[in-house]
């Protein structure tokens, strides 16, 4: 991902004025603006806006900080939502094979969440790696992306089922026995 868009940007938002209501959103809003003026109000952020991928990262940790608890926990309860609003994969997954599917979660995280990378290794015909490394400053969102696969998967009406992950200090792999 190297931009996210205004409609990005609102679904956090949304989601954070879900959970706590509007004294929650304008607690992310301090939050957003703590080192210097980032934005003065959320209502002037437009849907086909165009927004850096630190702008993006900000709003998600601001969200996170703004939600409480564990962050942990958190970082992930938002990934599940990002994988949850990328509804197109329920309708996708019904007319693909597992192996597509394990390439659908690749370019979603990719595209939906911000200082990751991933990458699949085919060992064989029946063995896929989902490999997700953090880039520079992002490991906090390998829990975003653990929520968003776990989103993805159970969305998905497939016998895709993660059969070993591990989990090192700036990656994750998930191994997926196709059938």
């Amino acid at each position: 991902m190297h931009e996210a868009t205004g409609s990005d940007l609102k679904f956090i938002i949304e989601y954070v004025k879900q959970r706590r209501g509007m004294s929650g959103v304008r607690a992310m809003l301090n939050e957003l603006n703590r080192p210097s003026i980032l934005f003065t109000s959320f209502a002037s952020i437009g849907r086909t806006q165009i927004f850096s991928e630190e702008i993006y990262k900000k709003v998600i940790e601001a969200a996170s900080l703004t939600l409480g608890g564990d962050q942990k926990t958190r970082m992930n309860q938002l990934g599940y939502a990002l994988g949850d609003r990328a509804k197109m994969t329920k309708f996708i997954a019904k007319f693909s094979t597992s192996k597509q599917l394990v390439r659908l979660l690749e370019d979603g995280i990719i595209s939906d969440v911000p200082f990751v990378k991933s990458s699949v290794n085919e060992l064989s015909k029946h063995i896929t790696i989902l490999r997700i490394t953090a880039r520079k400053n992002g490991e906090e969102f390998l829990d975003v992306s653990e929520g968003y696969i776990s989103a993805v998967l159970d969305q998905s009406e497939k016998a895709l089922k993660i059969t070993e992950k591990k989990v090192k200090d700036e990656e994750i792999s998930y191994k997926f026995v196709l059938g």
